[in-house]
């Protein structure tokens, strides 16, 4: 019951959170089967409650032990079916009880359940696949199901530890185990390197991956590009990736020129306090609207401050491993808004009446988002704008996205 309860919480909040969440091909996905699904891993436990609120079956998860390491964690993670896996690390005089954790999971699967591994192991806010760990890989074998399947899913962020984001999850097809074990005579290390390769090949597929020391200039290009769509991100991203690539390849002086450019013209927005989408949407915007909007800013600004300093403080202070940010804004900005907007609703119809409550929830909805800086902040730096505007379009003539 906690679990469910926790599933249409976090599913609610999930929807508030993120701008967009595209699900692509779920049908891929059992209804009964037993399965051990693998994704890649670049936004914390922010992966997991994504996957547990998506996902139409009671799932449970394998994380690293560290993740339980408050009571508040250790908690709330095993009330969504978490499970820790222990290492080296953890100290050695724990690494026993994975053998429980192990049981635990072939039980699970001989019910015929479902069980979301990250096969990287650890989490780095990064665009690429990283080394996977063998625990799958012996789960899968060890298992005596012979229906069981690998699913390999793919998870995009736009922004991964950005508030009103977007994010994409393709479920891939499954991999049949009893098909590879088969096939391989039931030896582990063949079946092991099969099975790890079919899982790498569904798990890429489609997945942005940017080259090795290229990560800020390919996101800062991937933002500019994801300013100008007005539909889903991931296909999009992934020929701007590969038309990079192909800069790179053939003409490196070009590619340099283009980095250059990049980088400069997030110096200035940076430097500006604006980002790419506030600057686009205050250049299409009427200004005399920009003008109206201001009230909006500022009505905005002072019914969020509280919780969102409150966020931002335990963010700030709390909240070391860059991986953890996003997920912890989003969870612990859950328990306080719950707090507070009941709060302020309950004044407001106490003083204002049930209209006035009615107004209040409808600004709260509205005010959730960056807009209302997207207008303000780019009415404070409007003469800089066409210098800025000209600059971004000679960036995307050399890319070719004009």
């Amino acid at each position: 019951m906690t679990y469910f309860f926790f599933y249409h919480l976090l599913k609610i909040t999930c929807k508030l959170y993120f701008k967009k969440i595209k699900v692509y091909d779920y049908e891929n996905v059992s209804p009964s089967k037993p399965l051990i699904i693998c994704a890649n891993h670049g936004n914390s436990f922010m992966d997991a409650i994504l996957m547990a609120v998506i996902f139409k079956r009671k799932l449970h998860f394998l994380a690293r032990a560290d993740a339980f390491n408050t009571p508040f964690k250790k908690w709330f993670l095993g009330k969504i079916n978490m499970m820790p896996v222990y290492r080296i690390r953890d100290g050695r005089e724990v690494l026993k009880n994975n053998d429980a954790i192990f049981d635990k999971c072939q039980s699970i699967l001989e019910n015929n359940g479902a069980i979301l591994i990250f096969p990287e192991g650890n989490c780095v806010v990064e665009k690429r696949l990283r080394t996977f760990k063998a625990g799958f890989l012996q789960m899968a074998f060890a298992c005596k199901k012979t229906d069981l399947q690998v699913l390999p899913v793919t998870i995009n962020y736009s922004k991964p530890l950005e508030f009103y984001s977007q994010v994409s999850l393709k479920f891939q097809k499954p991999i049949a185990i009893q098909i590879i074990k088969e096939q391989t005579q039931n030896d582990y290390i063949s079946f092991s390197k099969v099975l790890l390769s079919k899982t790498i090949e569904g798990i890429s597929n489609d997945m942005l991956i940017i080259p090795e020391g290229e990560d800020r200039f390919y996101e800062q290009a991937l933002e500019i590009n994801l300013t100008d769509l007005k539909v889903g991100f991931v296909s999009s991203q992934l020929k701007l990736i590969e038309r990079l690539n192909e800069i790179k390849e053939q003409d490196i002086e070009r590619f340099n020129e283009l980095k250059i450019k990049t980088a400069f013209y997030f110096a200035q927005i940076n430097a500006l306090k604006i980002s790419d989408e506030m600057m686009v949407m205050y250049n299409k915007t009427n200004k005399f609207f920009v003008f109206l909007s201001i009230p909006f800013y500022y009505l905005g600004e002072a019914i969020h401050y509280l919780p969102t300093t409150l966020i931002s403080g335990l963010i700030d202070k709390k909240i070391k491993q860059l991986q953890f940010k996003g997920a912890v804004r989003m969870i612990f900005g859950m328990f306080v808004y719950i707090i507070y907007v009941p709060i302020i609703l309950f004044i407001t119809y106490c003083f204002f009446g049930l209209k006035w409550m009615a107004l209040m929830i409808i600004i709260f909805y509205i005010t959730r988002s960056d807009y209302k800086k997207l207008s303000f902040q780019g009415f404070l730096v409007s003469k800089k704008m066409p210098e800025l505007i000209k600059l971004r379009t000679e960036i995307k003539v050399l890319i070719n996205l004009l």
